[in-house]
C-alpha cells in the first residue's frame, strides 16, 4: 500500500516562511526608545516647573506676611507665617509641606529615566545614575512625616521595580523586563500622582486664602491719593497677578502629572510596536507639559 506524500504549493510554503520570519523579527527588533525618552523628559518637565511654582508660593507667603504682621511692637517673630483667619490660627509655612511633593516628583522622574536608559541598553551609565537618583529620592520622601503613607509605599514600589531590571541579553528579554517592571510600577505611579494632586489642591486653597486676606487688609487701609496710593495699588496688583499665576500653575501641574500614568500604560502596551506607532496618551502628556510651560511663561 503506497502512502502519498502531499507537498504544499510553493506559494503556501513561502507564506508560512514569511510568517515565521516576521515572528522572529518581532522578537529581535530593537526596543523603540523614543517614547521612553519622551516620557522621561515630560516627567522631568513637571518636576522642574513644580520647583519654580513652589518658590513662587513661598514668595507669595512672604508678601502675605507684610500684610499680616503680629500685633504690637515689632519682634523677631512679628512676621512668622502663623496668622489668625476667621478665628482660627493657620500656619502658612508651606516649605516643609511642599518639599515632600518635590521628592515624590523626583521619584517619578528618576523612575522614567531608568526605563529610558534600560530601553537604550545604557546599563552602566544612565541606568546606574537613574537608579541611584531614584534611591535618593525615595529616602528623601520617606524622611518627611507629612508625606502620606501611600506615597511612600508607592515610591518603594517604583524602586523595587527598577531594581529588578538586569542586563537583558536579547531584545526579547529586554521587552519582557520592561513589561514586568512597568506592570509592577503602575500602582506606585498612581499613589504618587494622587499625593501630588492632593498637595496641589491644598496649595491652591492656601493661595486663595492669602489673596483674599491681603485684598481685605488693603481695603481696610486709609491711604491718601498720591504716591502712597500708587504704592498700595502696585502692591495689591502684584498680589492679584501672582496669585492668579500660581492658581493657573497648580491647576496645570495637576493636569500634567495626571497624564503620566495613562502614557506609561500606553507605552507598556506598545512595546512591540515600532517607532511609527501613534501613541495618543503620550501625545496628551507632552501637550499638557507644554501647556504647563506656557502657563508659567505667560503669567510671570
Amino acid at each position: 500500500m503506497k502512502t502519498e506524500r502531499r507537498i504544499a504549493p510553493a506559494g503556501v510554503r513561502f507564506l508560512v516562511a514569511l510568517v515565521a520570519l516576521s515572528t522572529i523579527s518581532a522578537g529581535c527588533a530593537a526596543v523603540p526608545t523614543g517614547r521612553f525618552d519622551a516620557l522621561a523628559a515630560a516627567s522631568k518637565g513637571v518636576e522642574t516647573r513644580t520647583t519654580q511654582t513652589d518658590a513662587d508660593l513661598v514668595k507669595l507667603t512672604r508678601r502675605f506676611m507684610l500684610f499680616s504682621p503680629a500685633p504690637g511692637p515689632y519682634r523677631a517673630d512679628s512676621f512668622a507665617p502663623v496668622v489668625e483667619v476667621g478665628g482660627a490660627r493657620l500656619d502658612f509655612d508651606f516649605g516643609p509641606r511642599l518639599e515632600p511633593r518635590q521628592a515624590a516628583l523626583g521619584v517619578l522622574a528618576s523612575y522614567t529615566e531608568a526605563l529610558a536608559a534600560f530601553a537604550r541598553k545604557d546599563y552602566d551609565g544612565e541606568l546606574d545614575r537613574a537608579a541611584h537618583s531614584l534611591g535618593g529620592s525615595v529616602q528623601r520622601l520617606a524622611g518627611h512625616v507629612t508625606a502620606s503613607a501611600a506615597a511612600k509605599q508607592g515610591a518603594g514600589v517604583l524602586a523595587t521595580a527598577v531594581n529588578g531590571l538586569g542586563h537583558a541579553i536579547t531584545e526579547r528579554m529586554r521587552r519582557a523586563a520592561l513589561r514586568k517592571t512597568m506592570d509592577d510600577a503602575a500602582p506606585g505611579i498612581a499613589a504618587i500622582v494622587t499625593f501630588v494632586k492632593e498637595i496641589n489642591t491644598l496649595g491652591a486653597a492656601a493661595v486663595t486664602t492669602m489673596r483674599d486676606q491681603m485684598i481685605r487688609k488693603a481695603n481696610s487701609l486709609t491711604v491718601a491719593d498720591g504716591v502712597a496710593r500708587l504704592q498700595l495699588n502696585e502692591a495689591v496688583e502684584g498680589v492679584i497677578v501672582e496669585s492668579n499665576a500660581l492658581l493657573a500653575q497648580l491647576k496645570q501641574e495637576s493636569a500634567a502629572v495626571d497624564a503620566i500614568a495613562p502614557a506609561h500604560a500606553e507605552i507598556r502596551d506598545s512595546i512591540d510596536h515600532d517607532e511609527r506607532a501613534v501613541l495618543e496618551k503620550l501625545k496628551t502628556l507632552v501637550a499638557e507639559v507644554k501647556r504647563l510651560q506656557g502657563v508659567y511663561s505667560s503669567l510671570k
